[in-house]
């Protein structure tokens, strides 16, 4: 006895559709994958120019603000002379460094355009004593401004001055 059952199933044509359209289903979403991976690596980059940024100047208010003497060594090393310590900032071409005693951090910074202004003293000769500096730091071609001040008391003026021009003890 033969019963005459009709098979229900797919046609090769409907595979085929499925599948293609499953096909671009899916290299759609790896594009995106791709997109969104990418926008993630570029915020870790800025995130990490903005904490080395911001922890530069931090520092650099901090260490001005506590140290007696600022001078100018080379044209790239600056060093801030305190009571207990002396910090240096080396700049290079695409890092910042402070160099502690025990330890040196690392600002990894672009910096370009170095200023500095010295205080002047008593006969208005400048000294090697850094008063103001400004330097520019880029981020993909915007700058941002790394900076400090230091206001100079009394004794710290004295004492450059008497450096430079010991009196004379034969008078």
């Amino acid at each position: 006895m033969l019963i005459n059952k009709k098979i229900k199933a797919f046609t090769i044509m409907e595979l085929l559709i499925s599948m293609t359209l499953t096909g671009i289903l899916i290299v759609f979403s790896f594009m995106g994958y791709n997109q969104i991976q990418k926008l993630f690596i570029n915020y870790a980059i800025q995130n990490k120019f903005i904490t080395d940024y911001n922890q530069l100047n931090k520092a650099l208010y901090l260490i001005s603000d506590k140290a007696i003497e600022i001078e100018k060594m080379t044209d790239h090393l600056i060093s801030f002379k305190s009571d207990s310590a002396t910090v240096f900032l080396e700049i290079k071409d695409k890092t910042l460094l402070l160099k502690f005693k025990a330890h040196t951090d690392t600002f990894d910074l672009e910096s370009k355009k170095n200023t500095f202004s010295f205080l002047k003293l008593n006969n208005e000769t400048p000294s090697n004593l850094i008063e103001n500096f400004d330097c520019e730091v880029f981020f993909h071609n915007q700058k941002f401004k790394v900076s400090f001040h230091k206001e100079y008391d009394a004794v710290s003026v004295l004492t450059k001055n008497l450096e430079l021009y010991p009196p004379n003890e034969f008078n």
